[in-house]
């Protein structure tokens, strides 16, 4: 699935512009910090009105009360996902499956823990994280964690799926930021990237696909073309 970020919109008729062009081909929408904090749930309740589900990309990290608050809230908005930070510690994303529960709503959003940023490779996470060791072992570290909390997944870097999708459950989800699109680039603060077809084949569940289809002169063939290329491993 091709989930799309409503990243650096600037109003609610850019959003719906968006949503409305791109909702025939696009099942999941991105909410980040940006849109929500401009936009508040409203932003919310656009995507939804054009039945299109949310990924609510607010990567919530705090003492474990203040998470529990959010995730009840966060699921009585009806998004169909949300993210805590995995780092928060275990107690903190258990405190974010209790507060779903909690939430009078049929049905419940999936809650992804956030392993490794994309932005942040090997050199950054050792030398100025001062975390010992490889990317991808702290990625397994941290997601393992999430699957002891009662997450339904993580987020990683596509570039991480091969060493650590066979170390977690089969049903385990895992979004991959910091995909290209077929003949783009990425962008610059996207350090670990790889191309649709690559991520699908080493495991991904949910691509996030941001730049190269809301760059492109044609946006709803950029989507096509994305589709096109993840059939060629299907």
């Amino acid at each position: 699935m091709i989930c799309l970020p409503l990243d650096g919109l600037k109003s609610m008729d850019e959003i719906k512009s968006r949503v409305e062009e791109l909702s025939p081909v696009v099942g999941l929408f991105k909410i980040g910090q940006e849109t929500f904090t401009r936009f508040g749930p409203a932003a919310v309740n656009l995507v939804q009105s054009y039945s299109s589900e949310v990924f609510l990309d607010l990567k919530y990290h705090d003492i474990p009360g203040t998470v529990r608050g959010a995730a009840k809230a966060a699921a009585e908005l009806g998004v169909e996902i949300f993210n805590v930070h995995a780092s928060g510690g275990l107690e903190m994303m258990k405190a974010a499956v209790t507060g779903v529960l909690e939430a009078d709503v049929r049905k419940k959003p999936k809650v992804i823990g956030v392993t490794i940023l994309t932005s942040i490779d090997k050199d950054i996470m050792n030398n100025q994280l001062n975390i010992p060791g490889a990317v991808d072992e702290q990625v397994l570290r941290l997601a393992k964690l999430a699957e002891e909390a009662g997450l339904s997944g993580i987020v990683c870097s596509g570039a991480d799926l091969l060493h650590i999708k066979s170390e977690l459950p089969d049903d385990f989800m895992f979004i991959t930021p910091g995909i290209r699109g077929p003949g783009t680039w990425a962008g610059a603060d996207q350090r670990r990237v790889m191309t649709p077809s690559n991520a699908v084949k080493d495991g991904s569940s949910i691509l996030v696909i941001g730049r190269a289809i809301t760059g492109a002169s044609d946006r709803i063939q950029a989507c096509l073309n994305v589709i096109e290329d993840i059939a060629k491993v299907l």
